[in-house]
């Protein structure tokens, strides 16, 4: 039998995995905010990647037919047990106008750029090591983790919170 923090613990991982890491932030206007982005053009965001330089968000979606904003985080489990899917859709897309840009929502640096080695994702990654008030998750409202915002290259907001299967399901029929 199991001890009683133990199965707790185990519920609370359950509930994690299928719900995402979410913001203790109040969802004030998100609604209104979402339906506004769905519409919108994604915003020239700057930050850091993992190497410390300087990267537009649009000069790198520019590079691709299609590409998947991630929001992520080295310590969320939901996103960790996402990633195995991201890479192998990189892996079966990327030649065909795929890109991915990793946004974590990582303080810590070290912990990011193990991550990102350990899980093998081979696209850019940036962060501004601000946690939940991250620049571009501000921006673009995103209130939990993971969360996916596939643009063209122009930069206009095609989908918004697509995973696993859904996600290959829209990129295939967007690049075959």
């Amino acid at each position: 039998m199991m001890k009683p923090s133990t199965l707790i613990a185990f519920t609370l991982m359950g509930v994690l995995s299928f719900t995402g890491c979410q913001s203790k932030k109040q969802y004030k206007q998100q609604k209104a905010r979402q339906e506004t982005i769905q519409a919108d053009m994604v915003p020239d965001i700057k930050m850091n990647d993992i190497n410390g330089n300087n990267t537009s968000v649009k000069a790198e979606v520019a590079k691709n037919k299609i590409t998947i904003i991630d929001f992520w985080a080295s310590w969320c489990g939901p996103c960790i047990k996402e990633t195995p899917s991201v890479v192998a859709l990189y892996d079966d897309y990327h030649a065909k106008g795929l890109g991915i840009i990793g946004i974590s929502l990582d303080e810590d640096e070290a912990a990011w750029k193990q991550a990102v080695d350990k899980l093998n994702m081979k696209w850019t990654h940036l962060s501004d090591l601000q946690g939940w008030d991250n620049a571009a998750a501000q921006l673009l409202d995103v209130r939990s983790i993971p969360h996916t915002i596939v643009v063209d290259r122009q930069g206009t907001i095609l989908a918004q919170g697509l995973r696993g299967d859904d996600l290959r399901r829209f990129i295939a029929g967007e690049l075959e």
